[in-house]
């Protein structure tokens, strides 16, 4: 239906015609009866009742089909370039999806089905076609089959398709629609790439699809050619296909058929436009990246396929990721999102951040007081988000001053919230950005537009890059420097993203070329649909995702790269860390929460946070405190960890707060190996068929669980009053703490209290874990502190590990390695046979030892590079965990190997028959 068609050559390899040969073998004698089924055929009678029986079956449905179905066809005086008659689950809708009637609906080229719904042709008549000029290794200018769209806009005249190799060679392709009127098409792509080793792009011709097929099988793994190609000058629909069974992506561990996901800013909380899937088929993995500064939808229709609605800039650009497994899905994320992000170590610390809605600075002096003279951990503090306005005077004045050097005297970071949204009025900061014309526009007068943010009237920067970007260069940097004042150690970027809390003009049906059935609701949370641009008359919602990611950068160029940067407002591009907005405290939220983040880790988004027990105005309504104990367990295991001044552990019963002081200190124990695994680049969080493809059928929807790194397997509890929660086991793994042993391939019951986070050791693996027993850490001076993230890096270390055993059960191994800093590493294993063997071993940059080592083992050590003991698990003849010191120290000798008796060995002979 799609392929053009090829003449064949009956010319051989040298070009002249082949010769034909005949057989001369005699033909061999045959049977000269009549066979039965000849004998029915010749009977005429017979023949009557069998053209009878045809006639009275095909007839009624032929009449069916193009008398009383409204599905099939189009308009009968015009010509039919597809069928209607595809699966339902196939249907893609045509031009705004309700109130279309059977003639306005094809009018538009398009099917009616008698449920009075619209829907795409297969293949659709809204397509684009190749030029005859066309040659496979040049970009094609492609024009529009119809130059009207389904949504009364013309289609582009004229648009440019570029292709390309990804960048590591291997990993997929990169297509670009371009408009010609725009900017050109970077120089890499100026020659089309479309074959690698293992994958063939092919394009077909004259009307535009791409497939993405593998070599060695042919099995199609990307195709355009199921759906529409609309593009205008403002907008563009778009149809692709992974072949998935499960999809997961834009944010998300999972994503259900049937349903729309408007990638819009509206809560801070930023736009992340990676879809992946898994075909249960081919068993592989694919993915796709594409841009969205502005509006745009996402539906996944019930067969899978993703039809992308998006406002369109200069260009559309979509990378195709190969896979095919998880692991280099993730590998091919990272290659182009190059959004590393490594802050200092005590960013892995918890952070407050008071956010009371009536406040003074009398109040925020009481509340640190208060945590200080607790005892609380934490390690930073914002003294109060709505503190500092970047149009504010920045100045310290007493009060201010010695709060900020209370922190410093007690040993913690200050972390202030830069709100980024100007007061409106007088002050120097709105003036200077009105007359360097930066501002957002209001559409009536073309004045800066007013809207309301935290009960003041304010005006909105245009942070992105346009003609005026000297005179917002220029502006930022005199504000810039008004912050430099505050000496602090890291920035919470606050209302990035533009919102205004009196907003409630919604635009009518049409009035947007395209307009989601939820984009009404969330419209209310950001500025008023027609505001526009700073320099042209451009919707701002055309280009709304891209305001904080601008403002993001900017102030990225500003700060000294060890300090912490927070965010809200994110590109997926950005390395920073990130925390969501207006998150509220609810256990809907806290599950929401989890999705999230596994959604993150696996498009390659590493170091985030939740805001624990919610960060949205809870008014007169407090969260519950079994809410946010199960909010502090899933909490402590992610990079980033902020609490709200009024949810810190001293505000809950005793109870609440001796069960939040065990799991922070937990969290500081495990912080060795999340620190590992942020500085390697690696996945964090791992849904389960990030390792256990093979058990698909547990594992493609199941977020509720998830693996951290390789070797932990976590179930946080996501519902109030459990007792038990449902744990799939894909192999025997083992309580971290204590060593029990869960039974494999098996979903477990498993019984737990409020205070637990249920947390398993994969075999074969070995973790690094920090010694502390308590919140206090006694110093040389003969005071207590409580811990902080750098002081818990003074403890020493203990190894937890699980055996891994062969067949016959009698050689078990297990090991793991701690990346303490860029170029300092320790690996350590355990081998299991006549004897235990355990060994330790550093690797350190030869550039850089001399100054590594000065971390670990001079005067004023920042880093303790001991191991006192090991503990293992899984010993084929014992339940009970082994317990053996080695004492290592890194400052005495680098590798150090220590033998022990294998008391429970018996032999090979023994194991056979135990294991028979």
């Amino acid at each position: 239906m799609f392929r053009r068609q090829e003449a064949a050559d009956s010319r051989g390899a040298n070009g002249r015609v082949s010769e034909t040969h005949y057989d001369a073998a005699p033909i061999p004698e045959f049977d000269k009866r009549p066979a039965f089924i000849h004998v029915l055929l010749l009977n005429k009678t017979i023949r009557l009742f069998v053209v009878l029986g045809l006639a009275s079956v095909v007839i009624p449905v032929f009449a069916y089909l193009f008398f009383f179905s409204r599905e099939i066809g189009h308009d009968s005086k015009r010509d039919i370039i597809g069928t209607c008659g595809h699966p339902t689950l196939y249907h893609i809708p045509c031009g705004y999806p309700s109130n279309l009637s059977m003639a306005e609906c094809h009018l538009l080229g398009c099917c009616y089905t008698s449920l009075a719904t619209c829907y795409h042709s297969l293949p659709s008549e809204h397509q684009y076609i190749i030029g005859s000029d066309w040659s496979s290794g040049t970009p094609s200018v492609l024009s529009p089959y119809r130059t009207v769209t389904p949504y009364d806009r013309s289609a582009l005249s004229e648009v440019r398709f570029d292709a390309s190799v990804a960048e590591d060679g291997v990993g997929g392709f990169r297509f670009l629609l371009s408009k010609m009127n725009g900017s050109e098409a970077p120089s890499s792509m100026n020659t089309m790439r479309l074959e690698t080793a293992e994958l063939l792009v092919q394009v077909y011709s004259p009307t535009f699809f791409i497939e993405v097929k593998r070599k060695a099988d042919q099995e199609v793994i990307f195709s355009s050619a199921r759906g529409p190609l609309i593009m205008t000058d403002e907008f563009i629909e778009w149809t692709l296909h992974l072949g998935a069974d499960t999809l997961f992506g834009l944010g998300r561990a999972y994503l259900e058929p049937g349903t729309k996901f408007l990638l819009l800013n509206n809560l801070n909380s930023s736009a992340v436009p990676i879809v992946m899937g898994y075909n249960a088929k081919l068993k592989l993995y694919n993915g796709l990246i594409f841009n969205t500064p502005g509006l745009t939808e996402v539906e996944i229709v019930g067969s899978r396929l993703i039809v992308v609605r998006a406002q369109l800039g200069v260009n559309f650009d979509l990378h195709f990721l190969a896979g095919p497994t998880p692991a280099k899905l993730f590998l091919q994320s990272k290659a182009i999102l190059k959004n590393h992000y490594t802050p200092p170590y005590w960013a892995y610390g918890v952070h407050v951040c008071d956010q009371s809605p009536k406040w003074n600075l009398t109040t925020v002096r009481s509340n640190l007081e208060l945590l200080l003279n607790e005892t609380i951990m934490f390690d930073s503090h914002c003294l109060h988000n709505d503190q500092f306005w970047i149009s504010d005077t920045m100045t310290l004045g007493t009060e201010l001053e010695s709060l900020r050097q209370m922190l410093r005297d007690a040993g913690k970071k200050f972390v202030p919230s830069l709100v980024l949204t100007l007061a409106y009025g007088g002050n120097p900061s709105f003036i200077d950005a009105r007359e360097n014309n930066i501002l957002l526009r209001h559409p009536g007068n073309q004045l800066a537009y007013q809207g309301q943010v935290r009960n003041r009237t304010v005006a909105y920067i245009d942070w992105r890059t346009t003609s005026r970007s000297a005179n917002l260069s220029q502006w930022l940097d005199s504000q810039w420097r008004k912050v430099a004042n505050l000496g602090a150690d890291g920035y919470t970027l606050e209302e990035a993203t533009p919102r205004d809390e009196r907003n409630s003009s919604l635009p009518w049906l049409k009035q947007l070329l395209y307009q989601p059935d939820q984009l009404n609701d969330t419209l209310v949370e950001l500025l008023p649909w027609n505001t526009i641009l700073s320099d042209s008359s451009q919707l701002v919602l055309s280009q709304h995702n891209l305001l904080g990611v601008r403002a993001l950068e900017a102030i990225q160029e500003r700060i000294d790269p060890g300090n912490l940067l927070i965010a809200g407002s994110f590109g997926i591009h950005n390395p920073v860390a990130i925390l969501p907005a207006n998150v509220s405290a609810t256990w809907i939220s806290l599950r929401s929460e989890v999705d999230r983040v596994i959604g993150l880790s696996m498009t390659g988004i590493t170091f985030t946070g939740t805001p624990i027990c919610g960060n949205a105005p809870l008014g007169n309504v407090s969260a519950s405190e079994e809410l946010c104990i199960r909010w502090y367990q899933f909490g402590s295991l992610l990079p980033l960890f902020r609490v709200s001044a009024d949810r810190t552990p001293d505000r809950f019963s005793r109870f609440g707060r001796r069960v939040m002081h065990a799991i922070l200190r937990k969290r500081f124990s495990l912080l060795e190996y999340l620190h590992t695994l942020v500085l390697e680049d690696a996945a964090y969080l791992r849904p389960m068929f990030y390792h256990y493809e093979e058990a698909a059928n547990f594992t493609t929807e199941l977020w509720e669980q998830f693996m951290i790194g390789d070797a932990l397997l976590v179930a946080p509890v996501l519902l109030p009053q459990m007792s038990q929660i449902a744990i799939y086991f894909p192999e025997t793994f083992y309580e971290l703490w204590g060593g029990q042993a869960m039974p494999g391939n098996d979903v477990l019951q498993y019984a737990v209290v409020e205070s637990d986070l249920p947390m398993f050791l994969r075999p074969g693996y070995t973790v690094p874990l920090r010694d502390i027993v308590d919140e206090l850490v006694q110093l040389e001076n003969g005071t207590a502190t409580p811990i902080t993230a750098e002081l818990s890096r003074l403890k020493p270390l203990y190894l937890v590990g699980a055996f891994e055993c062969n067949a016959r059960r009698w050689r078990c191994s297990t090991s793991g390695r701690l990346l303490l800093q860029t170029g300092f590493l320790l690996e350590f294993g355990a081998i299991l046979d006549e004897k235990l063997l355990i060994s330790v071993r550093a690797n350190v940059s030869e550039v850089e030892g001399a100054t590594l080592r000065q971390l670990a083992c001079s005067e004023v050590a920042t880093i303790n590079v001991t191991i006192g003991s090991v503990q293992l698990y899984g010993h084929p003849n014992s339940s009970q965990p082994l317990l053996h010191n080695i004492e290592y120290d890194f400052c005495l000798q680098e590798a150090k190997q220590v033998e022990f008796a294998n008391e429970h060995r018996k032999g090979p002979s023994d194991a056979i028959s135990n294991a028979s």
